[in-house]
């Protein structure tokens, strides 16, 4: 109760001498909040919770023995007259509990007082539903006697016992995961292909099931009812649901946390054994199951469930760590508050939050809840746009009322009929339209910083892959991998006994033709010149197996590091011609290679570009200066290295088909045929960017590290830089 309400009121006598009770139906249970005690009204018929302070509960205990308000007024007044409720605060607490269904009296047209006080509450519901269309809920049926009766057998699960087998089971589907994490990565991008969504949405409504009734069974055992069960629109998406709100009664903190938790807890122990059936089963129908629960029961489950910004169960979990109920509208409530203080400058504005800092952090809270849920909306309807062109721009018209018109239409009737606003509504309505077209201005005006980033990699300046010339068994490292080599050292030592057979039966040819040519000189002058010709091809065949013979002894093309780190394990086997068997990198000059989208294109050829800054991963507290900036003017669509696609870390998408795949030698020497072209081919074409690195002190340079270039560009409003990024993003996706 505020202390700055008044002991005496105005409206006090028409309140004073009449009869007033509880309704029936009304619970109320006694909770402690940041060390003080609350107590909860519940409304068992409407499933509704209320809470009031000490002084209030005990005024509506002195109603329910006196005859009269004023009556109970006085009496709330001899037990405790420091801490009693004024008269203002009666008659406020007396109408929000009649506005609200709660109370009875002996004024006549109590029934019909209920029934438009229901009628509200159901029109207030439905228009809540449609406000928060893309979570629509739809009860269906009563699950509590179910719950009831099944309880002893499920309920026994729920102890101490069965969470140390839960942490057990956790442990083992993490590690499972963790030894096959390449493998479980690699069959995400088959996720969402045709052939998998209907086990994909099986499987979800299935889980979602188990999930819901985790929420009820915990509530049930804890004493609590679960009145409804139905099916939300989780954006179109049905999906089950139960309502355990009765859980908010409960006393113990502990206990109202499990409960809104336990679907949670229920979906990693199946996503657990999920994934140890996963790990231990090949390609099946029982793999791809198992595959999908996992993702499901706990990715979406970290992601959408424990999220606190939404309101799932983690926001019902943090609102009862933090002791703060019903967070939301409170947040609202305080940026509500702190416009009217500081902005409006309205005194008698009061502040729902109790300090500072709780003022401050549900302040945060607001901004972060709806700058989040804004960004989800936005790229589900782009999600659903690219499927489903119709459906998406039905879905964004929805969304632009729901989320722009009626906020807009909301504010102008605040500002117009805000009766707090009397005194200071034209302040108010100048204020809000100065700051509407100063922002405007600001955006539309004021330059700032233009830039876009790319993605790239650093390339040593010389490179140069080393591939075998000849096929050979590896006899001999010359020169040990790490090692700083100049042009033409010896590296490794190739031996081929097929090539020397060769060479010797290619030298015997040679003999023999030169015995034939000398007798057909004195008998058949005729042959001899026909024989020419086949000396001729007997000689280029001789130069061409010494070069392979020269070419077994492996030599570095030039000045470098010779980098071959897998070169031990490939001794003494056999090695295909054309395998690389490592590199040759320079140290004292790098250049970075980066690759520009698209719709950046045009930014990066007209000239303008005033300075570019590169950041290396692991690196990223130093900033690179670059020189010599180039970009190639031509499309492409091999990557400079596999580290920019998807596959190996980057952003760029990447073709994944089996052609595009680089292939093992087949020598089993365990050498790369290539630089490695597994998802190096994007799947739309790109430019790229090079420019020399300026190293600085204590800053280590590789060959083949990813990094950021930071291209700047000259000035311009945000409001520009924003039209121009939604433009490129209607393009790309929708080519319009």
């Amino acid at each position: 109760m505020s202390s700055a309400s008044s002991t005496f009121d105005e409206s006090w006598h028409r309140v004073e001498g009449r009869l007033v009770r509880l309704r029936p139906g009304i619970e109320i249970f006694a909770q402690q909040f940041r060390g003080q005690r609350w107590y909860v009204v519940r409304d068992a018929l409407g499933n509704r919770f209320f809470r009031i302070r000490p002084p209030a509960y005990r005024f509506i205990c002195e109603l329910e023995r006196s005859d009269t308000v004023g009556e109970a007024w006085l009496r709330s007044l001899d037990v405790d007259p420091d801490d009693a409720p004024g008269q203002s605060e009666v008659v406020q607490l007396l109408a929000q509990l009649h506005q609200s269904g709660l109370l009875r009296s002996d004024l006549e047209g109590d029934v019909t007082s209920l029934f438009e006080t229901q009628m509200k509450e159901e029109k207030k519901l439905v228009s809540s539903q449609w406000a928060n269309i893309f979570f629509m809920r739809i009860p269906l049926f009563n699950p509590d006697a179910f719950l009831k009766a099944t309880l002893p057998w499920v309920g026994c699960i729920i102890s101490k016992w069965a969470f140390i087998v839960w942490l057990v089971a956790l442990g083992w589907g993490v590690k499972e995961i963790a030894e096959n994490w390449q493998q479980f990565t690699a069959e995400s991008g088959a996720l969402l292909g045709s052939a998998n969504l209907p086990w994909l949405y099986a499987v979800m409504i299935i889980i979602k099931g188990v999930h819901e009734f985790g929420h009820g069974y915990f509530c049930r055992k804890y004493g609590g009812e679960v009145p409804m069960m139905g099916v939300m629109l989780l954006l179109f998406n049905p999906l089950p649901y139960v309502d355990a709100s009765s859980s908010w009664a409960f006393r113990e903190k502990h206990k109202r946390i499990l409960v809104g938790a336990a679907g949670m807890l229920v979906e990693l122990f199946l996503a657990s054994i999920a994934a140890v059936i996963w790990a231990n089963t090949g390609d099946g129908a029982t793999h791809t199951i198992a595959y999908n629960a996992v993702v499901i029961a706990s990715v979406g489950t970290l992601l959408f469930n424990l999220n606190p910004l939404l309101r799932f169960d983690g926001y019902h979990i943090l609102s009862d760590l933090i002791e703060v109920p019903n967070l939301q509208a409170r947040s609202t409530r305080v940026v509500v508050y702190l416009m009217e203080r500081y902005v409006f400058n309205l005194e008698n504005s009061a502040n729902p939050a109790e300090t500072r800092k709780e003022t401050w952090g549900l302040a945060t809270y607001y901004f972060a809840s709806l700058i989040y849920r804004t960004v989800l909306l936005i790229g589900i309807l782009f999600f659903v746009s690219k499927q489903f062109l119709i459906l998406g721009i039905i879905l964004a018209l929805v969304f632009a009322v729901l989320w722009l018109v009626m906020p807009v239409a909301k504010s102008f009737s605040y500002l117009l009929y805000q009766p707090r606003l009397e005194q200071r509504r034209a302040r108010a309505i100048g204020i809000s339209l100065g700051l509407v077209l100063g922002i405007f201005l600001l955006l539309a005006f004021l330059p700032v910083p233009s830039h876009f980033r790319s993605d790239g990699v650093v390339r040593s300046n010389p490179f140069a892959h080393i591939y075998a010339g000849a096929s050979g068994e590896l006899v001999e490292i010359l020169t040990p991998s790490g090692t700083m080599v100049e042009e033409g050292t010896p590296l490794l030592l190739l031996k081929s006994f097929e090539l020397d057979q060769e060479v010797k039966l290619v030298n015997l040819d040679w003999s023999i033709a030169e015995a034939n040519s000398r007798a057909s000189l004195e008998q058949d002058p005729v042959r001899f010149l026909t024989m020419q010709g086949y000396f001729k091809a007997l000689k280029s065949r001789i130069e061409r197996l010494n070069e392979e013979k020269r070419s077994l002894v492996v030599r570095a093309s030039c000045q470098g590091r010779w980098v071959a780190p897998d070169i031990n394990t490939a001794l003494g086997s056999t090695v295909a011609r054309g395998v690389e068997l490592g590199v040759i990198q320079g140290e004292k000059q790098h250049y970075f290679s980066a690759v520009v989208r698209q719709g950046d294109v045009a930014r990066l050829f007209s000239g303008n570009v005033k300075k570019t800054q590169v950041k290396i991963l692991g690196q990223e507290q130093k900033t690179l200066s670059v020189t010599e900036l180039q970009a190639i003017p031509a499309e492409r669509g091999q990557l400079p290295s596999a580290a920019l696609g998807i596959m190996g870390g980057g952003s760029s998408a990447v073709d994944t088909k089996e052609d595009n795949i680089s292939r093992r030698s087949s020598s089993g020497s365990g050498l790369s045929e290539s630089e490695g072209s597994r998802g190096t081919r994007t799947t739309e074409p790109f430019f790229e960017v090079r420019a020399t690195l300026q190293p600085l002190e204590n800053t280590y340079l590789v060959h083949g590290q990813r990094g950021v270039a930071r291209i700047n560009l000259p000035w311009e409003p945000l409001l520009t830089q924003w039209s121009r990024s939604v433009r490129q993003l209607f393009q790309r996706n929708y080519r319009i």
